[in-house]
């Protein structure tokens, strides 16, 4: 079993809860319409804008379906072999998570990072949270558009301009 599995473990035990559950948007089940995502983080290692949910599954999930979303997130170092957890956060959910410290990066639709220092806004509603989200979500495809227009041209030549 990997690291980032026996701690998902770990968190389900706390939690009361079995990871061999269904899984929907999360590592384990709180209830039938409540997913609980754990993101560890090896401190001693460098972890570059972890991914927190693609957008797609989030979308679907949290707005679609009209279920709940919480994170835990974890740092650990490991210790003769095994995860020693040094912090771990209560549960969190989605719509607490301030979009300051989140971006939405290219990875099949796109998947939500957390590019920044964890920061949690108590009083953020879903509906704040999807406002933040709709805001990232259009620089995202914005950056996109500009990527995909710039590789076109590229593409875009003339054949028998090429020297083959």
């Amino acid at each position: 079993m990997d690291v980032y599995q026996r701690i998902e473990v770990l968190m389900a035990v706390k939690y009361k809860a079995d990871t061999t559950t269904r899984k929907a948007a999360g590592d384990f089940m709180l209830s039938e319409t409540h997913a609980v995502n754990v993101k560890s983080n090896n401190v001693k290692k460098q972890n570059y804008s972890p991914n927190i949910i693609s957008i797609k599954r989030m979308h679907e999930w949290v707005y679609e379906q009209r279920n709940d979303l919480s994170f835990i997130f974890v740092d650990y170092e490991m210790r003769d072999g095994d995860p020693w957890i040094l912090k771990e956060s209560s549960l969190i959910p989605i719509e607490r998570i301030g979009w300051d410290c989140l971006s939405i990066e290219a990875q099949g639709y796109g998947v939500i990072q957390k590019v920044r220092e964890l920061q949690v806004v108590e009083r953020q509603t879903k509906r704040d949270f999807y406002k933040g989200f709709l805001k990232a979500y259009d620089k995202f495809l914005q950056k996109e558009r500009k990527k995909h227009e710039e590789f076109s041209k590229k593409l875009i030549a003339d054949p028998d301009s090429i020297d083959w």
